[in-house]
């Protein structure tokens, strides 16, 4: 509610547009590709798989909150696509204008959505699957795989909230949010969704898979460069997971188009900041976290050379 107040300012502004973007996104020669979509929606492509992940691809958000840039591609110039990841059911990471958006183009395509959610699906034109997620209060932090096409998807621990419409969430704590772990060939991915910081669950996930790349939320925070809410790491708390992690990248995820309680960039901003502070803990990962711009690609491996920083 105190979110939605605070954007009601730019309900009937639009957002800016996005020039140039990508026309080509899907490419032959390429093992690993992301292409930030913008907030948490990444469109990944690992050898001849592409998958996409939170799918808001609405200007507007809940008919209220405006976006301040517009989606970083236009969803007709993407060829093909076999995964649709939903973290939780957040009106920013499952959004039904996206995911119709998807159904209508990519009719029958695989959609993976977190055990509880379903009491919140519309019945779109998708192959929706639920997964059976991890009981991180037993500190078991992974949960049943499920095999798709060939790529092996394991939900993993997440430390948020589920619900939709504020009561259910905060007041009932409704369940229903997972990170996820997707195997394919000889590449792993871990995308995480929402969550906080826990100093043991993120260290176990490391342990047990040798992820390449890793798209972990920076924001929102208050105190972007000290811990955050239980329920939102913080940008300094995003960095202590991707060293939990043992990731050779990170992707920095969830900033930049929605404004919470300060500007949507200051958790950017922070991170560029730990970066290039050569006494702080996170200089050594400068090269290794890849800030990408709305309706950015970065190329990390092509087939024919097998280099994993072969991007831009």
């Amino acid at each position: 509610m105190r979110i939605g107040l605070r954007s009601l300012g730019d309900t009937f502004t639009s957002p800016d547009s996005i020039p140039n973007k990508i026309t080509n996104p899907i490419k032959d020669n390429v093992k690993l590709s992301t292409l930030w979509i913008g907030h948490s929606t990444e469109l990944v492509q690992i050898y001849d798989k592409v998958i996409i992940t939170d799918p808001f691809l609405d200007n507007r958000l809940g008919g209220i909150m405006m976006r301040r840039k517009e989606p970083g591609i236009d969803i007709n110039n993407i060829p093909k696509l076999d995964l649709i990841l939903v973290s939780h059911s957040h009106m920013d990471h499952m959004n039904f204008g996206g995911l119709q958006m998807l159904a209508d183009r990519f009719p029958g395509c695989a959609m993976l959505f977190p055990q509880g959610d379903e009491k919140y699906l519309p019945n779109f034109d998708l192959n929706m699957i639920r997964v059976k997620t991890s009981k991180y209060w037993d500190h078991i932090y992974t949960g049943e795989p499920v095999y798709i096409d060939s790529m092996k998807i394991t939900p993993v621990f997440a430390l948020h909230q589920g619900g939709r419409y504020l009561i259910d969430t905060y007041t009932w704590k409704t369940p229903g949010a997972t990170g996820y772990i997707i195997e394919y060939k000889d590449v792993c991915i871990y995308f995480a969704g929402d969550t906080g910081y826990d100093d043991e669950a993120f260290k176990q996930i490391g342990s047990k898979f040798n992820i390449n790349l890793a798209f972990i939320p920076i924001g929102p925070c208050h105190n972007c460069d000290s811990t955050g809410m239980w329920f939102h790491a913080s940008t300094m708390e995003a960095m202590e997971m991707f060293t939990d992690l043992k990731a050779e990248f990170m992707v920095p995820i969830h900033y930049g188009v929605l404004t919470y309680s300060s500007d949507p960039d200051k958790p950017k901003e922070a991170l560029e900041d730990m970066l290039n502070d050569v006494d702080s803990p996170y200089y050594q990962y400068k090269d290794r976290v890849k800030i990408l711009s709305e309706g950015g690609q970065y190329i990390f491996s092509k087939i024919e050379t097998g280099n994993m920083d072969s991007g831009k």
